[in-house]
């Protein structure tokens, strides 16, 4: 997740103009996009856990919290990188829900559901470094 924060640092030197990846990052997303980023984390911890641990059903509500704020705020205007986003935000979701879920019926989030996330994430990173070199 190191890569996520020198990435959306080195924009804050970007010049504005019309809505490009440079202006989605500036303006509101990277808020978004490193929320996520420790979601992720948070995800991975609490597939570890018990679900006896009484943490885990807050910090799984405070995941799906960061989904729908980042779901409501504007999509990226690059196709290729919204669709990355957007899938990411779906994984996240899905993890998030069913971590929720097995918690009240005593089973435990899938580790396979955060690789999954985790996997989509990157996958995101990658086509938003790929736009943003070519904005």
């Amino acid at each position: 997740m190191t890569g996520t924060a020198l990435l959306l640092t080195a924009l804050v030197g970007c010049s504005k103009g019309r809505e490009t990846m440079v202006g989605w990052a500036k303006n509101g997303s990277e808020k978004h996009v490193r929320a996520i980023a420790t979601d992720l984390k948070t995800l991975g911890d609490v597939s570890d856990h018990s679900t006896a641990d009484p943490t885990i059903a807050p910090r799984c509500t405070q995941v799906l919290d960061d989904v729908k704020a980042a779901k409501a705020f504007r999509d990226p205007p690059d196709k290729i990188v919204n669709t990355s986003w957007q899938e990411t935000l779906n994984h996240v979701q899905t993890a998030a829900s069913h971590c929720l879920r097995n918690v009240k019926t005593g089973g435990g989030l899938s580790l396979v559901e955060a690789i999954d996330a985790q996997t989509s994430f990157r996958d995101f990173l990658s086509e938003f470094e790929r736009a943003l070199s070519q904005s």
